[in-house]
């Protein structure tokens, strides 16, 4: 008789512990040191490609700000208008900046100023250097106006080990064969491929069948995740 699966979603970790550092340690120990109270930066903006972390970082340096009991608030301008919500904060993240529109890109370079001027810190996110951006130039200026930081990738055996962390985390047991072979054959971004990991763990459940790799290799080759893997979502 065949197993069903058990549909148990964990949510993404996002704290410190489980971002991987990699070439990233002066932009990790920077915002390590805000969320503590420390950090003596006002302004930080972070950028580089999708899927190298900005996001998990962001919530990170937010979820250890409010463990401190500091006033820290998280905004995805991709999906969240900036409000007056976002006033009086001691430590702002704002994510996607390069999809602010052009009545929050003045809300935003208000807020910049406003944290200044208030002895608080705003950290922000987008895909390119402050300078590339499509956005105003007072804005642009404001965004260089700290530190910039580039969130580079980790290597891809670095990936493998915390995909595998991750994985058992959860519950699922898997041969660090797996985990190498799916960073170097699929998607290199962690997030998408913790969900797909989850997705096959959930299928080999299903089957009843150990999570190995020719497991794996037959169960991407028949597509038969195809209606079972969550949607894309932004792990940038």
């Amino acid at each position: 008789m065949k197993q069903l699966p058990l549909d148990l979603q964990l949510p993404e970790p996002f704290g410190f512990d489980d971002f991987l550092i990699g070439p990233n340690l002066e932009a990790f120990l920077a915002l390590k040191a805000l969320a503590d109270g420390e950090g003596q930066e006002s302004v930080i903006y972070l950028w580089g490609e999708a899927g190298v972390g900005k996001r998990h970082l962001l919530q990170a340096t937010m979820a250890r700000a409010q463990e401190h009991g500091l006033i820290a608030r998280y905004y995805d301008a991709a999906t969240t208008d900036l409000g007056e919500t976002a006033h009086g904060a001691q430590l702002l993240a704002v994510h996607h900046v390069d999809q602010l529109d052009a009545e929050t890109q003045i809300v935003l370079f208000g807020l910049i100023n406003a944290q200044r001027e208030r002895g608080a810190a705003i950290i922000m996110a987008g895909p390119q250097p402050p300078m590339q951006l499509h956005l105003r130039e007072d804005l642009r200026t404001r965004l260089g106006s700290g530190l910039v930081f580039e969130i580079q990738p980790p290597a891809d055996e670095d990936k493998a080990a915390l995909l595998r962390h991750r994985a058992r985390a959860r519950g699922c047991e898997v041969d660090e064969t797996v985990c190498r072979w799916l960073v170097t054959h699929q998607s290199r971004d962690l997030a998408s491929l913790t969900r797909l990991l989850d997705a096959l763990d959930r299928e080999a459940l299903a089957a009843g069948r150990p999570l190995t790799l020719p497991f794996v290799r037959e169960a991407l080759a028949n597509n038969a995740l195809s209606d079972k893997t969550p949607g894309p979502q932004s792990a940038t």
